[in-house]
């Protein structure tokens, strides 16, 4: 494996959990001028995941080629869970890598159903505890503000959900002219990979009201720096 990646030469899908992650990296993985990881979700710089990669080196992930490869591509979701991993930015900046990031959002109701109906069996003993890390991965400006502690706002691409499942070509074209590589590889097919199986539970009126008036503040500071558009989410 290459241990001769230049640091500036990383793109980290950093999450979020259950917004598409998976097919994404699968879209880019075969574009020519990226190199996959060989384990897509190593959560090389997490603590707390129970499937962190054991690795001795971040690089051992990849078969780079300086003369092929523009960016050595990973996507751990875990990146973008605090409070549970608190101190990824900074083991990122430390291990001296000023990578390219890139953070797809969801619609944060069907983002935490999803969530909650991924935990299998259903903990009942365990259910506010869920609840309340499933809520605080969807604090997307809180998620992102930890790393403009180490790493300029332009080094991130934040994208839509939305798009990635209907209009996964010109998503992939953000991606291509964020990272200046070539706009001549798309996949033959699009597929939403890792879909949580039909939902055992939904969120009640009650549960939907409650969460929305705990991320309201995030949400509004979320459409303040990036322009999302929030209403369409119910805020």
């Amino acid at each position: 494996m290459s241990h001769t990646i230049p640091n500036h030469a990383y793109v980290l899908i950093i999450g979020t959990m259950k917004a598409g992650t998976t097919s994404l990296f699968r879209y880019l993985q075969d574009h020519p001028e990226i190199c996959p990881a060989s384990i897509k979700e190593a959560e090389f710089f997490s603590r707390h995941q129970e499937h962190k990669a054991a690795l001795n080196h971040y690089s051992d992930l990849w078969d780079f080629k300086p003369e092929v490869h523009k960016y050595a591509l990973e996507a751990s979701t875990g990146y973008s869970k605090y409070p549970m991993e608190m101190s990824v930015p900074q083991a990122i900046f430390e291990y001296g890598l000023q990578p390219k990031f890139i953070y797809v959002v969801r619609n944060p109701f069907d983002r935490i159903e999803s969530h909650l109906n991924f935990i299998s069996p259903w903990d009942e003993t365990k259910r506010k505890v869920i609840y309340r890390h499933a809520i605080r991965v969807s604090q997307y400006m809180t998620q992102l503000e930890r790393y403009f502690a180490y790493f300029s706002r332009d080094q991130f691409l934040i994208l839509d959900f939305d798009q990635l499942c209907h209009d996964p070509a010109s998503l992939l074209k953000q991606i291509y002219d964020f990272l200046e590589i070539s706009d001549h590889y798309f996949p033959e097919t699009y597929t939403i990979e890792n879909i949580t199986p039909t939902k055992k539970r939904r969120l009640s009126v009650m549960e939907r009201a409650m969460i929305s008036d705990t991320l309201k503040l995030d949400m509004y500071r979320f459409q303040k720096h990036y322009g999302f558009d929030i209403q369409k989410w119910g805020f």
